[in-house]
């Protein structure tokens, strides 16, 4: 006769669950660790909680995996395409920064005075997302900042689930508000090619220039499509790859991580009225494919007007919301000073989102 072997508990669960025994057992150890601990232990294991109350959906994703597939899409769409275009230096900085900064010292603080046994991953996102839309040259403490604020402010409403807008592009708006000079000043040409030995030990030469859409603005120069399709403009540190925000966003889509809705209304928004006042204006406003193709459309297409929470989620409604995006992006960008668009149309789009959504169900349900 066989003997049947029951399968033993790997090494690293049975490590995590003794940690967590001597945690929880010991207050003095719970309130100052408690959090961390919970940070770390949610990125590695799924989460233990489960419904206990119907209606009972099955579904493989949890938050930990929902968001770790975000995570991956935005190492691949900007931070190796960032890194390759202005260095390691610059990137992994801001990287180091804006973690350390937003999710292990405001985030786990927060959870502290507040009793929480844990922090969301929703943390990581806001956190890698900072730097991606602030200027190469972004000063170290102005992406602390940026990262602080987005924390914060998500914690204020009550964390992750209760966002009013994005956190990130709130952040963004608050420093734009307050260090106006810094978020024009601070781009550059990318550095193309691997850096050298003398790159790594004294740092990139910086050279300012002007963004596409600014100089568009200024003397109504275009800038090669396939300079912005492969990253080789200027622009924020995690916009200027549109090639690989592409490919990481469709991937995205793939596995419904994002609703296809959102961006393709966005997008389409943008082409359509690009085309409208093109042919009634002419050279007065940017061509359709130079607004499809600068400034950081496809990043805020993709990645943040997507964001589940601060979204419709019927899906009717999500036509409206990505289409109205593209609207107030074409207005601010051709008939405003300001050369860019999405952040503000993202962010109030965000607060009509409840409107909309309530607006289709009454519709729907004839209420």
């Amino acid at each position: 006769m066989k003997k049947l072997i029951k399968p033993t508990e790997p090494i690293i669960g049975k490590s995590l669950d003794k940690i967590e025994s001597f945690i929880h057992t010991h207050p003095k150890v719970n309130f100052l660790f408690g959090a961390i601990f919970g940070a770390f232990d949610g990125l590695l294991r799924s989460t233990k909680e489960t419904t206990r109350t119907q209606p009972f959906i099955r579904n493989n994703y949890d938050v930990k995996r929902f968001m770790g597939a975000v995570l991956v899409a935005l190492v691949i769409g900007w931070v190796l395409p960032a890194t390759y275009f202005f260095g390691w230096q610059c990137v992994v900085s801001k990287l180091l920064v804006s973690f350390i900064i937003g999710v292990f010292v405001v985030d786990v603080f927060w959870a502290i005075i507040a009793r929480e046994d844990h922090i969301s991953e929703g943390g990581f996102v806001s956190c890698l997302l900072i730097p991606a839309i602030l200027p190469p040259q972004s000063p170290l403490w102005l992406v602390g900042l940026g990262a602080a604020l987005a924390i914060i402010f998500r914690n204020v409403l009550g964390g992750v689930g209760n966002n009013l807008v994005n956190p990130a592009l709130f952040s963004r708006l608050f420093l734009t508000i307050c260090f106006p000079s810094l978020l024009v000043t601070g781009y550059q040409m990318p550095f193309v090619g691997m850096p050298d030995l003398h790159s790594f030990r004294y740092g990139l030469d910086a050279v300012t220039h002007a963004t596409p859409l600014t100089a568009f603005k200024t003397n109504g120069e275009v800038t090669s499509y396939l300079s912005l399709i492969f990253g080789t403009s200027g622009g924020s540190l995690g916009e200027t790859c549109r090639l690989a925000l592409i490919l990481s966003g469709l991937w995205l889509i793939k596995i419904r991580v994002v609703n296809w809705r959102i961006p393709v209304s966005y997008l389409g928004c943008v082409l359509i009225l690009s085309v409208f006042f093109s042919l009634i204006l002419g050279k007065a406003v940017a061509p359709p494919l130079f607004q499809l193709l600068s400034g950081g459309l496809i990043l805020g297409a993709f990645f943040m007007a997507t964001d589940p929470i601060t979204t419709t989620y019927n899906q009717a409604a999500k036509w409206i919301y990505g289409a109205g995006c593209g609207f107030i992006t074409v207005l601010i960008r051709d008939f405003t000073t300001l050369p860019e668009g999405v952040m503000y149309s993202i962010l109030l789009m965000n607060l009509l989102a409840i409107p909309i959504q309530s607006l289709m169900v009454k519709i729907k349900y004839r209420i």
